[in-house]
């Protein structure tokens, strides 16, 4: 990520399975999976200095912030001729510009954070898919709508799951928990705010919450709310077939 700068157009892709169906949150896993050798692959690294992924029209959303554009997308394109079993949905042709503009920040520091979360993130799934999905489970229904800090419960997990989190150095750890309980207003909704910290639930759970209409006060009214009662909790877990034990702890 030290040669990922404000002017690196940043370009999106869709993965699916060959067949193009829609892919449930079981599915979203596999086929992430599938593309982990492409975005380890000397070349992409090389023409990519930064990337994030995410869950977005029933498919695995890659959007890359490259340096080469033709060498980034000759790099997918080989990789998608070798690997069958994967193909590209859609995509949106590389462009510049602000990739912050409605989350509340600049765009270097929001370019770094995408970057971040996502290394952070893959670490997780490679230690276990069901942990992940918990841990931003409990984030989003505990903490998020009290509106505290989510480090209590996420440092636990990135310091014993994240290679890449316990490379970091002072500076970026902190600019991590600053950047994950950060909090903005939602363009044309005064009332409503969002946090960074849902990109890691979008990657993670996969979706969130605050995309269902029936949720959004819930979870993006600014002021702090009340915990969840187990009952409504216990509902909320099923709409996303998480299974999550009583007193369930990023040590367990």
């Amino acid at each position: 990520m030290s040669q990922l700068t404000n002017d690196n157009p940043f370009g999106i892709l869709f993965f699916r399975f060959s067949n193009l169906k829609p892919l449930n949150y079981e599915e979203y896993f596999s086929c992430l999976n599938l593309i982990r050798p492409l975005l380890g692959s000397p070349d992409f690294k090389v023409s990519t200095p930064g990337y994030y992924l995410n869950y977005n029209d029933y498919s695995v959303r890659l959007t890359c912030f490259t340096n080469n554009e033709r060498k980034t997308k000759g790099t997918i394109d080989n990789f998608l001729k070798e690997n069958v079993y994967i193909a590209l949905f859609k995509s949106k042709q590389p462009k510049v510009g602000n990739i912050a503009e409605g989350y509340g920040g600049d765009n270097s520091r929001f370019r770094r954070f995408l970057s971040a979360y996502t290394q952070i993130g893959l670490d997780l799934l490679n230690y276990d898919n069901l942990y992940s999905r918990r841990l931003v489970a409990e984030y989003r229904l505990t903490y998020s709508t009290q509106k505290i800090s989510c480090k209590p419960l996420f440092e636990p997990a990135f310091t014993k799951h994240s290679k890449f989190f316990n490379q970091l150095d002072t500076q970026s750890v902190e600019q991590i928990w600053k950047d994950l309980n950060f909090w903005h207003p939602i363009p044309k909704e005064p009332k409503c705010v969002a946090d960074w910290a849902h990109f890691l639930v979008n990657m993670l759970l996969p979706g969130d919450y605050i995309h269902a209409s029936k949720f959004k006060e819930l979870f993006t009214n600014p002021n702090p709310r009340p915990p969840i009662i187990d009952s409504q909790k216990e509902q909320m877990l099923r709409l996303f077939n998480i299974d999550m034990p009583n007193n369930w702890s990023p040590n367990n």
